[in-house]
């Protein structure tokens, strides 16, 4: 009886010592399962052929425009986006930025017709380009108005340098950095 019991005893310990090191291993396989899984998720990662995106910034952002300063203008929330084609080839730079426009004319005064068609921007190779799309604005007197979805399409290898501001026959030139 007593070798019974000893050899039942021995027989649960090592089933025991069996099961103890299976969830072990059950475990450890989880583990690993989830963090594969997390890993490989989209969400996770971030896919290898996203587009290239900088911050870009005027300096200065704010400047005034016309013979009498009436306009205060202040060019925001710029970003550029690397363009290419269906091989991977780079085509270019997408710059997006709004436009936002204050008429200082008093009440009863004229109101402000701007338009950002005749902005351009000069690129470090020395060339001007005009924008690729824009939307122009009429500004009351004491008001304030934007402007965006206006985009500059920049050609391949090259960077901006300095954007020119027009108004009213006046001129402002701001500095342009992409980071």
């Amino acid at each position: 009886m007593k070798r019974i019991i000893l050899v039942f005893s021995v027989g649960l310990m090592v089933a025991f010592a069996a099961c103890k090191g299976k969830n072990k291993t059950e475990n450890a396989e989880q583990q690993t399962t989830t963090a594969e899984q997390t890993q490989s998720s989209p969400a996770a990662a971030t896919p290898a052929n996203e587009p290239k995106t900088y911050e870009v910034v005027f300096s200065p952002d704010s400047v005034y425009l016309g013979k009498e300063k009436q306009a205060l203008v202040r060019v925001k929330n710029a970003k550029a986006v690397e363009l290419s084609d269906a091989d991977g080839k780079i085509t270019g730079t997408e710059i997006t930025y709004e436009v936002e426009v204050t008429n200082k004319n008093q009440v009863g005064g004229h109101g402000i017709f701007f338009n950002p068609g005749d902005f351009r921007l000069l690129l470090d190779n020395g060339n001007s380009i005009t924008h690729d799309n824009y939307n122009s604005l009429n500004v009351d007197a004491e008001s304030t108005k934007s402007s965006t979805d206006n985009k500059f399409r920049l050609p391949a290898g090259t960077r901006p340098k300095s954007l020119n501001l027009f108004y009213d026959e006046t001129r402002v030139t701001v500095g342009v950095e992409m980071k």
